[in-house]
């Protein structure tokens, strides 16, 4: 980069990352840039830039800024355009009906041609009447808050004038939920015959307001002998600097034998002796321009009194002194002396080192499960003019959860991007590809090397991202890339696109069927949460496995205006599994609500004791586990995750159990007995390859099972007898039996015998814990459970 770079309107400045890692710079190992900027007027010799009574700590619940102080002279003037203010209140400091007083200093009034006036403004600039009062609630004015601040942007803040020089504001809220600000713009003032220095309006308030009583400087009345400072025409190297002060008399004379102006640096510089001085305007002549170096103090004076205003450029020059005090940003030198100047201090150059930054504004809020959302503008900007190098670049790595839009839809996305770039000073030609394998990074290869002499800046406008169902919290992107920027930016905030909540969280008992819980509702937290897209309509409430819907229950809109249709609880096969689905059949306009009124359960003994918790999924509701390019969400898709789930009951005590019984068969009769008393089966009991079936429903009650503990899946064909903490499970025809998980291999199958289903009982109450025994006589098998 040239030696010579530069730089302008420094004293405006935002905060961003900043490009590689931080490290105490020497003068030979870190090349450093600085850059001049013109002067920023802060107030006059007099007073800085707020002068304030300082409250005590008890009272300090109210602070006043000057935002400008404009120099004025003391002559007389109607409508004079004076400064502006900030009265800062801390959060919960005030109750509504809270008010302070503003009065203006001797030969000060409030007017605006001729008619005295103060009254609410629309801006914190605005200059409509002789006293304008803007007030910014902050987060007081929510609408969620409003309920609790009182707040009410028509009555909020109201001015009234007291005097021609005093009038009152009146706060009409509660700041319980945010700092609130008031801005006093004092426009348009007749002024008569004021005093030299500065011009304070005082602030008066009760102690029991919440406010703090003070003054602060409005503005500042020179004398005819001030002296104008400002600095231009800079240029910068590695570690020496340069400027061009300009220095303007008001009135002749005014920088006099005796008076001198001393610019004094920041700990870490020191002055270079200065060049000789260039007369603009006046009657002396350049080596009339008197300057001494001490160190950091540069002093300037005139060898004899001008007799007509004067102005003249002096070069000067600065470098750095020592790298460990020496902090990077503005240098700003502090003016003082015994002339009066406009300026008590003056940026003469920015210390910093080559690199950048990326900032992102406002965050966006986005929904979760959703594509084309659009996240806050990203800036990648320079910290000094020519830091980026052609060919390097600036990397933009989003989350697991999230994706760039051009990558969800396409697995080759190419040099496609959703959104759109504008750029400053020549910094852009930013050639887009996506890296990785999951294709998360958004690579920006810099092809046009900034040739201007300003810090370049490429914004990322309208970009669009696609997140995963149930992502939640802050979207952050991780900087990177070989222009040496690092570090992390916030570029949205991911919601939920829907809510789902249950009325209540019922106990329900296990193995009963026909049990009812709360209504249970599903909300959009915007409109068009619910999709209806490429397809992409269905929504599904789903069950933890062994808990199913007894019946179809209703289906409505309870607010909004979405549309629903087809409602089913078809588990498609998996009947082990409640499954309620339903079709949105037109998107919302506005935010929407669907309501499952009063649902009815089956829960299984198979269910373990704890909270019955329903997902909801559906591609209406998880748009992007459905949708998008396979290869790039393929995780959304396996997990399918859910984009809402809620508790809707809790199970407690299992249904009753086994019992005690004594059951005696006689193999080839339908007639049996159970304790004694006598009963008949469907099919008869018998022996083949030494092994006696029994139907299942009789071989349950024979084992103390329950009827409702009798379990038959028709899709896998898998019988489940439940007993206690035991379950046994038989597929037919296989002879496999598990007990409680574990397999046991037998040496027969169960089978079908005139479409009745048999068992092997000998295998059954052996994994049940019943004993069994054969007269070979008799031909009977008793079977006898003691739990």
């Amino acid at each position: 980069m040239s030696d010579k770079i530069r730089q302008k309107d420094k004293n405006n400045i935002s905060g961003y990352i900043q490009g590689g890692e931080k490290k105490v710079m020497t003068k030979f190992n870190k090349k450093m840039i600085n850059v001049l900027a013109t002067a920023t007027l802060v107030a006059g010799v007099a007073a800085p830039i707020a002068a304030l009574t300082a409250p005590t700590a008890v009272h300090a619940s109210s602070s006043y800024q000057a935002l400008s102080t404009p120099s004025i002279n003391s002559d007389q003037q109607d409508n004079a355009v004076l400064g502006r203010a900030k009265v800062s209140i801390s959060q919960a400091s005030i109750a509504s009906g809270a008010s302070f007083t503003i009065t203006l200093p001797k030969g000060f009034d409030f007017g605006k041609s001729g008619d005295l006036q103060v009254g609410r403004a629309t801006s914190a600039t605005d200059a409509t009447y002789g006293l304008g009062v803007y007030l910014d609630p902050q987060d007081n004015s929510l609408e969620k808050n409003i309920p609790s601040t009182g707040y009410n942007d028509a009555t909020a803040l109201k001015v009234e004038k007291l005097t021609d020089n005093s009038a009152k504001v009146t706060l009409n809220f509660d700041n319980s939920k945010d700092s609130a600000d008031v801005y006093l713009n004092f426009a348009n003032i007749n002024v008569s015959g004021p005093s030299n220095g500065p011009v304070k309006a005082t602030i008066d308030a009760s102690s029991l307001s919440g406010l703090t009583s003070g003054e602060v400087t409005i503005a500042n009345v020179v004398s005819s002998g001030q002296v104008s400072l400002s600095a231009a025409d800079t240029v910068s190297n590695t570690d020496n600097f340069t400027a061009t002060l300009k220095v303007k008399e008001q009135t002749a004379g005014a920088l006099a034998n005796n008076n001198n102006i001393k610019l004094k640096l920041p700990s870490g510089f020191k002055w270079n002796a200065p060049g000789s001085a260039s007369i603009l305007f006046g009657d002396i002549a350049s080596g009339d321009v008197v300057s001494k170096v001490d160190g950091d103090t540069l002093t300037l004076s005139l060898k004899t009194k001008s007799s007509k205003e004067t102005t003249f450029n002096l070069p000067l020059s600065f470098y750095v002194d020592d790298e460990t005090n020496a902090k990077e940003g503005d240098v700003t030198a502090s003016i003082s002396g015994n002339t009066t100047t406009d300026v008590s201090s003056l940026v003469v150059g920015s210390y910093g080192q080559i690199g950048g930054g990326v900032s992102v504004a406002t965050p966006t809020t986005i929904l979760a499960g959703h594509d084309e959302q659009k996240i806050g503008d990203i800036v990648i900007k320079e910290s000094v003019a020519g830091s980026f190098v052609n060919n390097r670049t600036v990397t933009l790595r989003l989350p697991e959860g999230a994706r760039w839009q051009s990558t969800f839809e396409s697995n080759s996305p190419g040099s496609n991007f959703a959104g759109s770039f504008e750029n400053t000073n020549g910094l852009g030609g930013a050639d887009v590809s996506y890296t990785d394998s999951d294709k998360r990074t958004l690579r920006l290869t810099f092809k046009n090397v900034n040739s201007s002499k300003d810090p370049g800046t490429l914004k990322l406008k309208n970009v669009e991202v696609a997140t995963q169902p149930g992502f939640s919290g802050d979207l952050n992107v991780d900087v990177a890339g070989s222009q040496g920027l690092s570090g992390t930016v916030k570029v949205a905030t991911v919601k939920q696109a829907v809510t789902l909540a249950a009325a209540s969280k019922p106990t329900l008992t296990i193995g009963l069927g026909d049990q009812q819980v709360g209504d249970i509702t599903i909300t959009e937290a915007a409109k068009e949460a619910f999709v209806k897209k490429d397809g992409s309509r269905e929504v599904i409430l789903e069950l933890p496995t062994g808990v199913r819907f007894a019946s179809t229950p209703e289906v409505k809109v309870t607010a909004g205006d979405v549309k629903v249709k087809s409602v089913s609880t078809d588990t498609y096969g998996e009947s082990n599994k409640g499954r309620l689905s339903f079709y949105i059949d037109s998107e919302s306009a506005t935010p929407s609500t669907i309501t499952i009124s009063a649902p009815k359960l089956t829960v299984d003994r198979t269910v373990a004791q704890g909270d019955i918790v329903a997902k909801l999924k559906g591609s209406a509701v998880s748009y992007t586990a459905y949708k998008g390019a396979t290869d790039n969400t393929q995780n959304w898709k396996d997990n399918n995750t859910a984009a809402a789930e809620t508790a809707i009951a809790t199970v407690g005590t299992p249904a009753p159990g086994a019992t005690s019984t004594k059951a005696v068969f006689t193999l080839g009769s339908t007639s049996y007995t159970v304790d004694g008393q006598s009963k008949t089966a469907e099919v008869a009991p018998y022996a083949e390859n030494g092994r006696t079936y029994l139907p299942v429903r009789y071989a349950a009650e024979a084992l103390g099972v329950s009827q409702q503990n009798i379990l038959f899946d028709k899709a896998t064909s898998t019988v489940t007898l439940i007993k206690g903490s035991t379950v046994a499970q038989i597929k037919l025809n296989t002879n496999l039996l598990t007990v409680n998980g574990s397999v046991i291999r037998m040496d027969v199958k169960a089978v079908t015998n005139k479409n009745r289903t048999v068992l092997p009982i000998a295998w059954v109450s052996r994994a049940l814990d019943a004993s069994i025994t054969y007269d070979a006589t008799a031909k009977t098998v008793t079977v006898e459970n003691k739990n």
